[in-house]
């Protein structure tokens, strides 16, 4: 079977999107099935808990206040209560998100460097290290000249551009399932764990700062920079690869994480200073209660006889 560009594409975004897709399913099922499931989640692939990143609140507090005789105060931490869960609902939901990517990248990242891989290449380039089908790109067009491959781009040999055509890069596809080794599929799961590592210090670093004004800055950091690198990959077709849009699409997402995560904690501990300054007003001006029946007091000696 001749593989054409078309058929490579489809099999490329296909395969990575729907390996994406069943992977977020996946830890979506897995933390909703069951609260141990939630632990495997944010424990133990993000490496948090939402409940302890929450600082702003202390449950043993909660049931303390709960027996107090105050109402208002009462039911003001009762409203903080009900915001902590909301709050730890949302963040976990992104827990689930951003786990669900970073574990979908791995996959990502072993198939296309065990499986099916792309390689770019202008005017000059030598022909990588696997025999590939090659796709030539005139100009700013993000269609090839032709949908059959332009040229086979063999091992130890210069890629052969046509020479009527200026202006030309060209994306080469292969299967190079058949060439891997032990040695090779390690390599590509150690790039995996090392990316996996890379973006869970990124998360763990904004769940640190937390209602920090530093996660905002950090969080327009992450969104800006991650969507300039894919308009400027688009505009000079560096790269076609859906990895590289999954990784920086990631970075997008960890970047809104950020900027909710300083809205709820920051919403939270505005509640919470609020409801602390009205219950210590209300306690300063409390009456004095006094009680209904005098106590009478026996100032009577007595005289023990030796």
């Amino acid at each position: 079977m001749e593989w054409t560009y078309i058929s490579y594409t489809i099999a490329n975004y296909g395969i990575t999107f729907g390996l994406v897709l069943m992977t977020i399913i996946g830890v979506f099922a897995t933390y909703f099935s069951s609260k141990k499931g939630q632990e495997f989640v944010i424990e133990r692939v993000i490496g948090i808990n939402p409940a302890k990143a929450h600082d702003t609140y202390n449950d043993q507090d909660m049931k303390n206040l709960s027996l107090e005789t105050n109402k208002h105060e009462f039911q003001s931490n009762q409203i903080l209560f009900h915001i902590k869960q909301r709050s730890i609902f949302y963040i976990g939901i992104f827990c689930c998100l951003l786990g669900g990517m970073t574990l979908s990248i791995t996959a990502v990242l072993m198939f296309q460097g065990c499986f099916l891989t792309d390689v770019r290449l202008i005017p000059g380039d030598n022909c990588p290290e696997y025999p590939m089908d090659c796709f030539v790109f005139a100009g700013n067009n993000f269609v090839p000249i032709t949908h059959n491959a332009t040229f086979l781009c063999q091992h130890m040999e210069r890629a052969q551009f046509p020479n009527n055509i200026s202006d030309v890069t060209a994306w080469c596809y292969a299967w190079i399932i058949r060439f891997q080794s032990t040695k090779s599929i390690l390599d590509q799961l150690g790039i995996a764990i090392a990316l996996v590592g890379f973006f869970t210090t990124m998360l763990a670093v904004i769940v640190y700062l937390g209602k920090s004004k530093k996660t905002v800055v950090l969080s327009i950091l992450y969104i800006s920079s991650c969507s300039g690198l894919i308009i400027i990959l688009l505009i000079f077709k560096w790269s076609f690869a859906p990895l590289t849009y999954a990784i920086l699409s990631l970075g997008i997402t960890l970047g809104i994480f950020g900027l909710v995560l300083f809205c709820l904690l920051s919403k939270a501990e505005k509640k919470k200073n609020n409801v602390k300054f009205l219950t210590n007003q209300n306690r300063s001006i409390l009456p004095v209660k006094l009680s209904s029946q005098p106590k009478i007091v026996d100032r009577s000696s007595r005289v023990i006889p030796i």
